[in-house]
């Protein structure tokens, strides 16, 4: 691996001042010794902490592409000569910029493609037989992203490079940190001196996916990382067939750092290119329900209306306009008893990759006076086996909507659900839900 590194030279300028007199009786001299100018310094440092799947396909930690806080000579970010489908590899770098404030860059450049020989099972389907004709590069495809130190993709952090190695490793240079851009977030600012930033890496031998872990916010304390909460990625070797067989690839990566004083306008070459650019956040609906497709005045259909359970004898109610067609929680002819419940819970709403999960809906009670009635809204993130609650609503009051974050507590589940609760005593206690939604971001 290289390593572009800037320095400057050193100059030394001493001056002397003599002032006398040639033949004079009187006279004065004033000396200014040891004049110098010497430049800063910009030293950038490198170390790597690296994780890859083992022949059990369990992650164990890579020595062989570890090191400790270094010049780049003589270390390889990847030296795997023995990998499979479906195997994944994690890596987080950090970089060390001391005495001055700098811009940094990063470029990988894919060197060579070795075709390394074909095995007789390679050659019924690749016929490409030169010395750089293989084609692992084709399926070794790989994710950038600002870590915080954990060498864990989390929630909130931002993917700025991703792509297969073929289109990816071009030589650009990447913005890390320049007048344009900061990966890490906020303004584009130059790295302060003595600090730590950190680039977390992760590749698949297949189709790759992101899975982003809960963010605990602690960056690395040795408890915390990808042994024990996974990389963030998810790799499947499913498609990768027999044309890769022996085949390698080789790339050089380069880091380089720039003074920002008097440089303001500084610009990684190649800009942001390479193969990928930051994948932007998208959110997504993963649930929601205006009740249009429910009956006047009829019970809940549960094989109609597959998102519900409900329990009570929750109705659909025509509300008018702008609302129309809703769900009634009443509280008034389900059961005997001096409370009388209704309960409305989703079936489970999955929110796996996703993240900032926000609910809304719609509610109005009608209360009347000389009655009680209690309308609770909770959400579980284990399918209802516990609840938290987000609302107790005890009066009487018109059309209101409700937003909440679930977040981080719903990131990433499996089983999310949604319970609107109604316990009242009287028959004309109701509680009005409307326009429910669910929606999540990606990345």
């Amino acid at each position: 691996m290289k390593k572009i590194l800037l320095s400057l030279g050193s100059i030394l300028f001493a001056g002397a001042v003599l002032a006398s007199g040639t033949g004079a009786f009187i006279g004065d001299t004033e000396t200014s010794t040891g004049n110098t100018f010497a430049t800063g310094v910009i030293d950038l440092k490198v170390d790597n902490e690296s994780y890859v799947t083992n022949d059990d396909g369990l992650l164990i930690a890579s020595p062989a592409s570890s090191w400790s806080l270094s010049d780049l000579p003589g270390k390889l970010f990847f030296n795997f000569l023995d990998i499979k489908p479906g195997d994944i590899g994690e890596d987080t770098i950090s970089l060390h910029i001391n005495t001055n404030k700098a811009w940094a860059c990063m470029a990988i450049n894919l060197t060579s493609t070795p075709e390394n020989g074909q095995p007789e099972p390679e050659t019924e389907v690749d016929t490409t037989v030169g010395i750089n004709d293989g084609e692992l590069q084709n399926n070794l495809y790989f994710k950038f992203w600002a870590d915080d130190g954990d060498n864990v993709y989390e929630q909130g952090e931002s993917i700025f490079k991703y792509g297969l190695a073929k289109d990816l490793f071009n030589g650009e240079m990447w913005a890390l940190s320049d007048s344009s851009l900061n990966i890490w977030g906020g303004a584009p600012t130059p790295i302060p001196p003595n600090t730590t930033k950190y680039i977390g890496k992760a590749w698949c031998f297949g189709n790759m996916t992101h899975a982003p872990v809960a963010q605990d916010g602690l960056g690395k304390t040795g408890s915390n990382g990808p042994l024990v909460r996974g990389t963030g990625f998810v790799c499947s070797g499913t498609d990768v067939g027999n044309i890769v067989q022996s085949d390698g690839i080789k790339a050089d990566v380069s880091f380089y750092a720039a003074q920002s004083r008097s440089n303001n306008s500084f610009l990684c070459a190649g800009g942001q290119g390479g193969g990928g650019e930051e994948i932007p956040p998208s959110t997504s609906t993963l649930f929601s329900d205006n009740f249009n497709s429910c009956q006047d005045g009829s019970e809940f259909n549960k094989i109609a209306n597959a998102k519900w359970d409900q329990q009570g004898g929750v109705q659909g109610d025509e509300h008018g306009s702008p609302h129309g067609k809703v769900a009634d929680l009443d509280a008034g002819t389900n059961q005997s008893g001096p409370n009388h419940t209704e309960t409305l819970t989703t079936t489970n709403i999955t929110t796996t990759n996703y993240h900032n999960i926000i609910l809304s809906y719609d509610r109005n009670q009608d209360i009347p006076s000389g009655t009680t009635m209690t309308l609770t809204v909770d959400y579980s993130v284990n399918g209802g086996t516990t609840w938290t609650n987000l609302e107790t609503v005890t009066t009487d009051g018109p059309w209101v909507t409700k937003t909440w974050n679930l977040s981080p507590s719903a990131d990433n589940k499996s089983n999310v659900k949604i319970r609107f609760k109604v316990v009242g005593t009287n028959q004309n206690d109701h509680a009005y839900i409307d326009n429910i939604s669910i929606t999540g971001i990606t990345p």
